[in-house]
């Protein structure tokens, strides 16, 4: 436009001196002034034709644009499963999409035109008010998480919300698109529950528990492996056995591992382990931790302190193996003294004497060898 704007001063000011110049013969000059003044009025509705030309198609581009974009607006909103929804400054409804209705249990017809407080328990309302009024204030966008009673139930949603604004850039309403995250809560709270189990099993456990990774790096030591070793769990983590045992004992304690990481399989072993200076002996329950695609990625010991049971256990063994010798002995002796009252019993009897020893199993023996077939004495007479 400034193009032609100096254009048509120059043609002005500077076409009726050419005329001149070139044209003496005032009829002919009339003539050509006119034709001159027709041209410039040619040449303008050529040019006014092809910038209104230019604007139409180009304000019809950008209708077409709008619409498309609403159009994709509109497509987003009616198939999302995040409810979305937009009110005026007066927190009344200008729009919700179907998942929106869903969950309030409504039509549109019972939605749009009503604020909150027409549609939620109050304490709620007043929740959400409170939100849109902090928006509407500054401008800005924010996430919380809000529980809200639907029409299937309390649900916890995480909704976001923001300014909606006018061309001019000033804030007219709040829009809100709010996902429904119950579920992941509900497994949160799960989590949260297990590993709260996990870590009083871990921290109370009456054993040393730890977990390593594949290197021999501790990611885990419970209390018990933090008084073996006395230093803290921080001081622990990250360092291997090398790093905190005698080489002898971090060696067996290696071997061990890279054998269940090997095998895939638990195993339980007898470990000695330096504490205070001192051997103590440990059974150790060792497993592998597997991941998803069933690869070791750690290795998890049980051990229990056994030092005064395997202590008791021997002295019982030696206190048995005392008492079996003990028996040996004396039975040896009551059968020599048996054998002994034997020979006086069959000297007494040679001498036509009484047995001066009463000996029921010898009786017992010598009468059911003298027995016949019948239950008689072989010597008793035939009735």
């Amino acid at each position: 436009m400034l193009t032609y704007a100096v254009a048509a001063a120059l043609w002005v000011l500077l076409s009726d001196r050419v005329i001149a110049w070139l044209v003496t013969d005032p009829v002919v000059r009339s003539v050509v002034q006119t034709g001159k003044g027709w041209l410039f009025v040619l040449v303008t509705a050529l040019l006014l034709h092809h910038q209104l030309r230019r604007w139409t198609a180009a304000m019809q581009a950008l209708r077409e644009r709008e619409l498309k974009e609403r159009h994709l607006l509109e497509a987003i909103a009616e198939n999302s499963s995040d409810a979305i929804s937009a009110k005026d400054t007066e927190g009344r409804y200008l729009f919700c999409n179907p998942a929106a209705l869903r969950w309030l249990g409504k039509d549109a017809g019972e939605v749009l035109g009503h604020d909150d407080h027409a549609l939620l328990p109050a304490a709620q309302a007043k929740t959400l008010a409170a939100l849109d009024h902090g928006i509407l204030a500054d401008g800005q966008t924010r996430t919380r998480e809000v529980e809200i009673d639907t029409a299937l139930g309390r649900r916890v949603f995480l909704s976001t919300r923001g300014a909606l604004r006018d061309h001019g850039g000033a804030v007219v309403g709040v829009f809100g698109v709010s996902r429904d995250i119950t579920a992941r809560k509900q497994a949160e709270e799960v989590l949260r529950d297990r590993e709260h189990k996990l870590n009083a099993i871990v921290h109370f456990s009456p054993s040393a528990l730890s977990i390593k990774d594949r290197e021999g790096r501790y990611v885990v030591a419970n209390p018990n492996v933090q008084r073996i070793l006395g230093r803290a769990e921080a001081d622990i983590l990250g360092r291997t056995d090398l790093e905190l045992f005698p080489a002898q004992a971090a060696a067996a304690f290696r071997a061990n591992d890279e054998r269940v990481l090997r095998s895939l399989e638990r195993c339980s072993v007898e470990e000695t382990v330096p504490m205070d200076g001192q051997p103590r002996l440990f059974m150790s329950h060792l497993f592998p931790v597997l991941d998803g695609q069933g690869t070791a990625r750690y290795v998890c010991r049980i051990a229990l302190d056994i030092t005064e049971r395997k202590r008791a256990e021997q002295a019982l063994t030696a206190r048995n193996e005392e008492l079996e010798r003990f028996n040996r002995v004396m039975v040896g002796r009551e059968l020599d003294m048996i054998e002994l009252k034997r020979q006086v019993n069959a000297l007494s009897l040679a001498l036509g004497r009484q047995p001066p020893y009463p000996l029921a199993f010898d009786e017992d023996s010598s009468q059911e060898g003298c027995q016949d077939r019948g239950g008689r004495h072989a010597g008793a007479a035939a009735p």
